[in-house]
């Protein structure tokens, strides 16, 4: 396995330190498509996004993978989850600290950011559209995986309709249909996904945004979701 270049960020906002991970294709080229990937270490083992970065790239755009890790299942929780502990210190530190440091290495490289994503599963999905809403002109591409989407997040997006001429998004959305009324031990929740993903994809269409949406025969599981990572990696590479 292909193994990232490790990175380690001391956060104000977190009070802790946190390790992150880079994997690079393409790394000639000037023009670059950063992706920050939540669940990082999750889609480099059961994603193996390495694997599928190896086969789709086409090397005109290099290819930046910002692996970022949550750590334990509840800090995961509450870093991810809108009603999270450490939500929006997690929020902070992804917009004013990870994200600066990444961009000013890319910099320091002589290298040009053509476009950035995010990509994240469930909880991951969540979060990644958070972020993109906190600051929606600094995203050029979304791609969510089985999203989990509470109300608020709703609210947040009709918010944008005021501020569309600003930005546009590639949005990759995909959800299985076996996917509502899925429990969730750690906070005794019970997501409808499958629901959830149906209401935000009409947003998104109202939003005018460019939009790829698949509804697969699936259900809430990482089989799934690396089943669908080449046609997700490969929206953003050529979108």
């Amino acid at each position: 396995m292909i193994k990232p270049v490790k990175k380690y960020i001391q956060s104000d906002f977190l009070q802790r330190g946190l390790e992150y991970g880079l994997l690079s294709h393409g790394s000639e080229c000037k023009d670059v498509g950063v992706l920050f990937v939540q669940d990082g270490w999750d889609y480099l083992i059961n994603g193996k996004i390495h694997e599928v970065l190896r086969t789709r790239g086409n090397g005109k755009l290099g290819i930046l993978l910002v692996l970022v890790p949550p750590g334990t299942s509840e800090e995961r929780y509450h870093y991810y989850h809108p009603n999270g502990k450490q939500n929006q210190e997690y929020l902070d530190f992804f917009t004013q600290e990870l994200v600066p440091d990444v961009l000013e290495d890319i910099k320091l490289q002589g290298k040009k950011v053509r476009k950035m994503g995010l990509l994240g599963d469930s909880l991951g999905a969540t979060v990644s559209l958070t972020i993109a809403t906190q600051e929606p002109s600094l995203w050029t591409d979304l791609l969510l995986q089985s999203g989990v989407y509470p109300e608020i997040l709703y609210d947040n997006m009709k918010a944008l309709h005021k501020r569309a001429q600003d930005f546009h998004w590639n949005v990759y959305q995909v959800v299985g249909l076996q996917e509502d009324n899925f429990y969730y031990a750690l906070s005794d929740e019970v997501f409808h996904i499958l629901t959830h993903n149906r209401k935000l994809m009409e947003l998104f269409s109202s939003l005018s945004m460019n939009l790829t949406y698949y509804e697969e025969n699936e259900g809430h599981l990482w089989t799934f979701w690396q089943r669908d990572l080449s046609r997700a990696l490969d929206f953003f590479i050529h979108k």
